[in-house]
């Protein structure tokens, strides 16, 4: 058995190894790329992050980049199909192929069935977007400043998301003071991505100079840089949230002529009661 500080490095290796592959998927990267930054021999890094995620790491990278690019042409209706794929290193032919060989549809049919797709979704819950047609009066535009945070990456449903806030809570209820916010970054849209397979991450406010970050080796933090969000300020019944998502996705983006940039979506959690009723700052990045 490993020890604790070897797991505890080899999970900042894996969480940095996907990071780097989030940040560079618009970028012709290879698995000898990753393994380069992460300072690891291919060898070694391939056959850890197989161990840990039960995936290549090349098929990760496919995986990502054709998902990524099925949100895109969800969100992004004024570009074309050919401007997405070319984003990813894809010709318009080996793109379509590629595309329906992974998600079982083109991506002119995918485009044009996203709303659809929605609605029939098992986390829609019989709600519909049209259901949600005052979503607007609910949306401000801001500025958020930079945090850090301490941090916990999932991978996973959606649905075993109040068993991991319960036990990411109680695992780093020491740092808690009374400015501390919980926050969920949401990385995959289960529409897209198998359900099963959603990363999203868990995560804790914290000052950048607290004493026991310097004290502790297996705390994972990072910084988010802020900057300008639309924020829909939710109230109301988990069940509703998949659907806000994808009203923003598939309505309000293209209405008001808004883009999204590479940062993560952002829930900050307000208020949380027993009988589930939430009160959340659901802030999708904008760019200027």
């Amino acid at each position: 058995m490993e020890g604790k500080e070897s797991i505890t490095i080899r999970r900042a290796v894996i969480n940095k190894a996907i990071s780097y592959i989030f940040d560079h998927l618009d970028e012709d990267i290879t698995v000898d790329d990753v393994a380069d930054y992460c300072a690891y021999s291919k060898y070694h890094l391939t056959r850890i992050f197989k161990e840990d995620t039960e995936e290549a790491l090349y098929q990760f990278i496919k995986r990502v980049r054709l998902e990524r690019s099925a949100w895109r042409l969800k969100v992004e209706k004024g570009k074309s199909i050919t401007e997405i794929g070319g984003e990813y290193g894809y010709s318009s032919s080996n793109f379509a192929t590629a595309f329906k060989k992974h998600l079982a549809i083109s991506p002119a049919d995918y485009r044009r069935n996203s709303e659809q797709m929605v609605e029939e979704s098992s986390f829609s819950h019989g709600i519909t977007l049209d259901e949600l047609e005052d979503a607007e009066k609910r949306i401000t535009v801001e500025y958020l400043d930079r945090f850090t945070v301490v941090y916990e990456r999932k991978k996973g449903n959606y649905h075993n998301l109040q068993e991991e806030w319960c036990k990411f809570i109680e695992k780093y209820k020491y740092l808690v003071t009374e400015d501390t916010q919980y926050i969920e970054c949401t990385i995959d849209d289960p529409t897209i991505t198998d359900e099963n397979k959603c990363m999203y991450e868990l995560c804790q406010t914290i000052s950048p100079g607290h004493p026991l970050l310097q004290e502790q080796s297996d705390i994972l933090t990072h910084d988010f840089e802020g900057g300008k969000y639309a924020v829909y300020h939710f109230r109301g019944f988990p069940q509703f949230l998949f659907m806000v998502y994808q009203e923003i996705f598939c309505r309000w983006l293209s209405r008001t002529g808004n883009q999204l940039d590479d940062r993560p979506i952002l829930d900050i959690y307000r208020k949380v009661e027993e009988n589930g009723y939430m009160e959340i700052d659901i802030c999708f990045p904008l760019k200027f």
